[in-house]
């Protein structure tokens, strides 16, 4: 990754908890290539998670990935940009 935004930087948003596109969420994970921001929905929207049969199985809360650099990884991603903390 380059240096517009280190990896401990990245790793010491999860907890964090931020608004995006005007709802509130909580950082959970980066997976670090490509450098993306996982993060669960606040409110109590949630989801049905299928299980291997793509049978209904549970209730999970709503997740996101927002990407963190743009696709030549010379910047930040516009959408990552949006992220207000």
């Amino acid at each position: 990754m380059n240096t517009l935004i280190s990896l401990d930087q990245l790793h010491e948003m999860i907890g964090l908890s931020f608004t995006w596109r005007h709802n509130h969420y909580l950082a959970v994970e980066i997976i670090d290539q490509p450098p993306t921001l996982i993060a669960q929905k606040h409110t109590p929207d949630h989801a049905i998670q299928a299980d291997v049969h793509g049978r209904a199985h549970r209730e999970v809360a709503t997740t996101i990935s927002i990407p963190i650099l743009s696709r030549d990884g010379t910047q930040l991603h516009p959408e990552f940009l949006l992220i207000k903390f």
